[in-house]
């Protein structure tokens, strides 16, 4: 805060007054300049340490991210594994093959970290940075995002088979036609939201690499069922 003091005794004549007053506008200029000046280091403090924080946190999250999508194909075999079990009971349910099915419902989460992106929101250090800079990190925790929400659903359609096995008693009996079916459904959704996280994975990946590889990043990803 600038404090501007009156003068301790009368000014005598004009020319004093103009000296004085060009003398205390010199003095603000000049305490405004090393204002600006240690507000401008700040910020630039503020910026590179959010930067460097943040490009840290997305080569150790890219490196997650690889290890998710291997799980990810692992996850699909699985799910394949379980509906071809599935279809044994489906098409010849009683029958002692079909009783002895054997279903995984396990299903792995992949941790990624955004302490660095959500502490560079919460300080504006992303306004301190060029836009088009702050542009990619942003785009980058936005997929990321998407990714863990996807991952959510997965975590939910668990949730809704363990339900179904509950509800039809599955593993205290016989595996009946209707468990079957009520299962199969699960799997198919399930599939669809695998897909989805695949595709989500590959893209996250993509921007990720890009970035620490300092190119653009490619923006047409597909994926078969």
């Amino acid at each position: 805060m600038l404090d501007v003091h009156l003068p301790h005794r009368t000014i005598d004549g004009v020319g004093e007054f103009l000296l004085h007053l060009f003398t205390i506008t010199v003095g603000l200029l000049i305490a405004v300049g090393i204002e600006g000046a240690v507000e401008r280091h700040q910020h630039r403090e503020l910026a590179a340490e959010a930067r460097d924080t943040m490009t840290a946190e997305i080569r150790k999250n890219s490196t997650n991210v690889a290890d998710a999508l291997k799980d990810i194909d692992q996850e699909q075999q699985k799910l394949k594994r379980n509906l071809a079990e599935i279809r044994k009971v489906q098409l010849k349910p009683g029958s002692p093959s079909s009783q002895s099915a054997h279903i995984d419902i396990s299903f792995n989460t992949t941790g990624l970290e955004d302490t660095g992106w959500r502490t560079a929101q919460a300080t504006g250090a992303l306004a301190f940075m060029p836009y088009a800079e702050s542009e990619k990190y942003t785009s980058i925790y936005r997929v990321e995002e998407e990714f863990l929400k996807n991952e959510d659903q997965l975590a939910e359609d668990e949730s809704r088979l363990l339900g179904i096995i509950q509800k039809f008693h599955v593993g205290e009996g016989r595996l009946t036609k209707d468990a079957a079916d009520a299962m199969a459904e699960q799997f198919g959704i399930s599939q669809g939201h695998l897909l989805a996280l695949k595709i989500g994975a590959r893209v996250l990946q993509e921007q990720q690499n890009a970035f620490l590889e300092g190119r653009e990043p490619k923006h047409n990803m597909s994926e078969s069922l």
